[in-house]
């Protein structure tokens, strides 16, 4: 039964397209390039042993503190009288200010200034780098580091236990002596017994390292409600990190008595000058009081001078206590103006006005803040804008509230003035030297009290500053995880090996998206709408050597791609209505095969008795007679120019006796023009007389029209499609023809097809694949070069 297979309807076509998505093809895909898995597991574990080999360990230590913070209800004991007198000079803390202390720059610099640990000691152990911290047998004191000594590690060999070496140097030096070379000056000093004998040094700056390992340190808060801080501080040193931590904390507590202490420092030393001119005050008065009984004679006085001096020295006592307010006042006014400035801090215990005492308490604790964050943040900190906003609004209101409080001091002072004046009136009717007694005992009366209340002042103040204490409490010491927290081993083996897959799966489909050449049948199918009349397999003999080499086939052996032939050979007889005997072989471009394929089919067919001539009518670039070894002197550009007949041009080809060539001959200046001057028919009738079939290998039709010219007079066309070589594109042209039927009986051969494990899916000779074909001469193996090599060329 004969059935013309160009004549595929188009809803055959459709119904392929319809089909829903095959699994095991898309995943055959993959198979082709089924070595890159276990090579790229096999590089990705070896990756992971030595990733886990060469990196150091991390370890976790974590610690927590307790602050004492009024607004979450945490303070000192209630009832205590040490934890009242220190609430008067720092009081509670905010924790949210806290923790950005304790990860302020200043803190970790000091950290790392009193641990030395701007020098670190490393040396190897087999692949891994290993810490010596507190371990080292050399111990390094930098006087002087240069700036090519933060770059570059200075390697100390330890010879002995008094000699060592620098770097690569052959002189011997000895320990605790000064040294100076590239790296700096410094003293070598003999270190701990160590296995290690080779250390590294590595000298960082203390800016640079504190910056790192504040990206280490993580302080946070893990309960709202609470004022409880978690330090969690990670290193490759187990040691290195709780002493980080505990010096961290020590820092912190001095830094935060430091700025409780300033005010009370401030406190102590505004008493002790105002006690040192009360003092030489009473020292005065107490003489005059000696000098004037002496020179007078005064033992007593009457009951009469007794009652207006206790009625003037009341009213002095008075007097004298605005004038104190006043003067308190006044020196509450030159401090708020010069704060800042090295201005000595009233005392507020002299100061019975609560609103002024709260400002000033408020004053005294801003400024506090903003020292202790002017030594810790930057001077355009918003935080810090905040506190001179808050400081300028209460000086304001400080300076309103002294003047006010100044004006009614003076009215006071005037009043008890006045009364003064008429107690002085009642004073002038006693006699002149008593009246002069009872004045000067009034002004030593007066600086006693001022003396004995200043004194009280300054041992409460001496005591409120020896009993501070820290508003933070260690509650955990540091403790270290006891597994490292990186790498983690597990997790690296199991992405190891995912990557070892998900990378080929990446690779292969980048391929396949940069790859736009032909690589599967349906593609041809889907895209031409014309039946595949045949598949030409790899040579693989050849493709191992040079790829793409064309060759002859031998078709009496039983190799894959001979029979391959044979079935091609069988299926020209489904070609139209069966009677197609001149047969022509064209395709997009050059390379594709049509020489190759054109030359094999005719030999196939001579071999199954049939008489056939092979034309070359390729007249641009002829390669026929290269590949047959025949002579191109003469041919078919002579029949077309009527210069002889075409037996005079045809040679035999010596691969069978049947199969004669009648090779393109000289090339002409105008190919075109000379296959349509009218005698190319001609020719074509003349030799079916004499041949079975005749093949004619033509131009690429990509490239020229020779081969349209030529389809005219051919029974069929034969468009060869190669595998990893044409041009995905290149098939729509092939659709266009086939739908305007510009060739007669258009098929396609699909040539150089790889039946690796991706190609198709259960496509072959007789649905069981050419596997069952042996090549001659070739065994099914290759090596992991080759393969490599192919999927370079397949890219």
């Amino acid at each position: 039964m004969k059935n013309n297979i160009s004549n595929t309807s188009s809803q055959d076509i459709f119904d392929e397209e319809g089909q829903d998505f095959n699994f095991n093809e898309y995943v055959a895909r993959y198979f082709r390039y089924w070595y890159l898995f276990p090579i790229f597991v096999f590089l990705c574990l070896t990756a992971a042993f030595f990733y886990l080999q060469t990196t150091q360990p991390v370890y976790s230590t974590k610690t927590s503190i307790l602050i004492k913070d009024e607004n979450k209800g945490l303070s000192g004991a209630q009832g205590d009288i040490l934890s009242e007198l220190s609430s008067q000079f720092g009081g509670n803390k905010l924790v949210e200010n806290e923790l950005e202390i304790i990860k302020s720059q200043t803190l970790m610099e000091q950290v790392i200034k009193e641990l030395n640990l701007d020098v670190a000691y490393t040396s190897k152990d087999g692949l891994r780098t290993v810490n010596l911290y507190k371990r080292s047998p050399v111990i390094v004191k930098a006087e002087v580091i240069n700036p090519f000594g933060y770059q570059e590690p200075m390697v100390i060999h330890v010879e002995d236990s008094t000699h060592f070496r620098f770097n690569d140097e052959e002189k011997l030096f000895t320990f605790n002596q000064r040294f100076n070379n590239a790296w700096g000056a410094f003293i070598v000093t003999k270190g701990v017994d160590s296995e290690y004998k080779d250390v590294k040094l590595h000298f960082t700056e203390v800016k640079q390292l504190a910056e790192d390992m504040l990206t280490r340190l993580s302080v946070e808060q893990p309960n709202v409600k609470s004022t409880v801080l978690e330090l969690i501080y990670e290193d490759s040193d187990v040691q290195r990190s709780k002493d980080v931590l505990n010096k961290l904390l020590d820092v912190y507590v001095q830094s935060s008595l430091s700025d409780k202490n300033s005010e009370a420092s401030n406190t102590l030393k505004f008493i002790e000058n105002r006690l040192g001119l009360i003092t030489g005050e009473l020292g005065d008065v107490e003489k005059d009081v000696e000098s004037y009984k002496t020179n007078q004679g005064i033992t007593d006085i009457s009951a009469e001078s007794q009652l207006f001096l206790e009625n003037i020295k009341e009213n002095d006592s008075k007097l004298n206590e605005v004038n104190t307010k006043i003067s308190i006042l006044e020196s509450v006014d030159n401090y708020i103006q010069n704060a800042g400035e090295g201005a000595v801090a009233p005392a507020t215990y002299m100061i019975d006005d609560p609103v002024l005492v709260s400002l000033l308490t408020k004053f005294n604790e801003l400024e506090l803040q903003r020292e202790r964050y002017a030594r810790t943040t930057s001077p355009n900190n918003p935080l810090l804008e905040t506190i001179n906003t808050q400081l300028a609004g209460t000086r304001q209101s400080i300076r309103e509230n002294v003047q006010n409080l100044k004006r009614g001091m003076a009215v006071t002072k005037r009043n008890l003035e006045g009364i003064n004046t008429r107690f002085s009136a009642g004073l002038r009717s006693i006699p002149k030297k008593e009246r002069e007694f009872v004045g000067i005992k009034r002004q030593q009366s007066i600086k006693e009290e001022l003396y004995l209340y200043l004194l009280q002042k300054r041992e409460e103040t001496a005591l409120a500053y020896a009993s501070t204490v820290t508003d933070s409490r260690l509650i955990d010491a540091p403790i270290s995880s006891f597994k490292p927290i990186k790498p983690k081993k597990s997790l690296i083996w199991l992405g190891a090996g995912a990557a070892g897959m998900v990378i080929p799966i990446l690779l292969i489909n980048l391929l396949f998206m940069l790859n736009n050449t032909v690589q599967r049948r349906e593609e041809i199918e889907k895209v031409t709408h014309s039946a595949i009349l045949g598949e030409i397999g790899q040579m693989k003999a050849l493709a191992a050597t040079i790829p793409g080499e064309e060759a002859i086939i031998k078709m009496t052996s039983r190799s894959a791609v001979a029979e391959q032939f044979r079935a091609l050979r069988t299926n020209l007889q489904y070609l139209g209505d069966g009677t197609c005997r001149v047969i022509m072989f064209t395709s997009s471009i050059g390379g594709e095969g049509k020489s190759f394929v054109s030359i094999n089919l005719a030999a196939s067919l001579a071999y199954s008795d049939k008489r056939v001539l092979l034309i070359g009518l390729d007249l641009r670039k002829p390669t026929l007679h290269e590949r047959l070894g025949v002579t191109n002197r003469f041919g078919a550009s002579n029949c077309l120019i009527g210069q002889g007949r075409p037996e005079e041009f045809i040679q035999s080809t010596g691969v069978h006796p049947k199969f004669d060539v009648l090779t393109s001959g000289p090339i002409p200046p105008n190919p075109s023009e000379l296959l349509s001057n009218g005698r190319l028919p001609i020719l074509l009738e003349e030799l079916k007389t004499q041949y079975d079939y005749i093949l004619i290998d033509s131009p690429p039709y990509g490239l020229v029209t020779d081969s349209a010219l030529i389809a005219e007079h051919a029974d069929a066309t034969l468009y060869i499609v190669r595998f990893n070589y044409t041009i995905l594109d290149h098939l729509k042209r092939i659709g266009e023809l086939q739908h305007v039927r510009r060739f007669s009986n258009l098929a396609v051969i699909f040539n150089g097809v790889n039946y690796g494990a991706g190609y198709g899916y259960g496509y072959g000779y007789g649905g069981y694949g050419y596997g069952y074909y042996a090549e001659e001469g070739q065994a099914n193996t290759g090596t992991l070069t080759t393969k490599i090599k192919k999927l370079v060329t397949r890219a």
